[in-house]
């Protein structure tokens, strides 16, 4: 009888056992499942929240630069409209309304006879005055209506590209590049103030210098023929951060004190902080040239410079 009760008993542990066995894996089971559909959804998600850049195309040719004016809530765009160095009287600035995105092609038309542009790259906002970089001259127009207002030549440069203000001075780079985008030697920084120019760094260790940006009441700077963001400290380099790749371009300062920097080697959009990682937030953009940056709506604005378009992009 006890060996009977013996048996009985082991009998129920094992059933008891072989159920809890199977309790556990269907959880398992049950959990890995829900994982699955949590994952999925998330991934479902985020493609969601990422839709396809808008592009602005057919109007523009060769465009180099974008700027907002948060004043007008309108789009600068600079375009070439041809070679980077080529004396035309050709090139011209597109006008978008931020809004619509209604485009106007030929806002200021450097083949008018009342206005000169030739390769218009990096443009700047000072009062009512938008400076624009031409090849060796700074040209400035009525931001609001575009009458031509004047210019200043910059004795000695080769590649003026991009520009900056700080609110009363006017920033431009140098790149010191020829037609073929080779070294002409005459790397620089210059400022302009009233409608003087002065030279404030150059030399080889600039690297085509590039993008500009202010931040925290200082300069900053990438380079075309490096891969480095850095300050311009009383004319010289400041503390050197490296991105990933190289042949940078565009450099928009942010709210959080990260930069965005477009790279043309990388077909690519950086953001990171100096002396830390800089990571790519946008992809497969072929020639990014100077980037700008709508803050009323999260807007990054891409011009692509071999394909004659910009696409605007919603950054979170």
């Amino acid at each position: 009888m006890l060996n009977r009760l013996i048996v009985a008993s082991l009998l129920v542990l094992s059933l008891a056992a072989i159920s809890c066995t199977k309790s556990e894996t269907t959880t398992a089971t049950e959990t890995t499942a829900t994982t699955a559909t949590t994952t999925a959804q998330a991934t479902t998600t985020q493609a969601a929240a990422a839709p396809e850049p808008v592009s602005i195309m057919g109007a523009l040719q060769t465009p180099e630069s974008v700027l907002y004016d948060a004043d007008q809530d309108v789009y600068f765009i600079s375009n070439i409209n041809g070679a980077p160095l080529a004396v035309d009287h050709n090139g011209y600035i597109s006008r978008v309304n931020a809004e619509t995105l209604k485009v106007e092609p030929k806002w200021i038309d450097g083949s008018k006879p009342d206005s000169t542009l030739n390769a218009p790259k990096g443009m700047a906002i000072v009062g009512d005055d938008l400076y624009v970089a031409d090849i060796n001259t700074v040209r400035r127009f009525d931001r609001k209506s575009g009458a031509p207002k004047g210019e200043i030549p910059l004795k000695g440069t080769t590649f003026l590209n991009d520009l900056v203000a700080d609110g009363t001075t006017v920033y431009v780079s140098d790149s010191g590049l020829d037609a073929a985008f080779k070294t002409t030697g005459t790397d620089a920084i210059w400022k302009i103030s009233g409608n003087k120019g002065q030279k404030i760094a150059s030399g080889p260790e600039l690297k085509a210098p590039n993008g500009l940006e202010m931040m925290n009441g200082k300069l900053w700077v990438v380079t075309f023929a490096g891969k480095e963001l850095f300050p311009l400290e009383n004319g010289k380099k400041g503390t050197v951060t490296t991105l990933p790749s190289g042949s940078l371009d565009g450099l928009v300062a942010m709210s959080d004190g990260s930069f965005l920097v477009s790279s043309w080697d990388a077909k690519a959009v950086f953001r990171g902080k100096p002396g830390g990682v800089f990571t790519s937030i946008i992809q497969n953009v072929d020639s990014p040239a100077d980037i700008g940056y709508d803050a009323k709506r999260h807007r990054l604005l891409v011009p692509h410079f071999m394909e004659s378009r910009v696409t605007i992009h919603p950054l979170q």
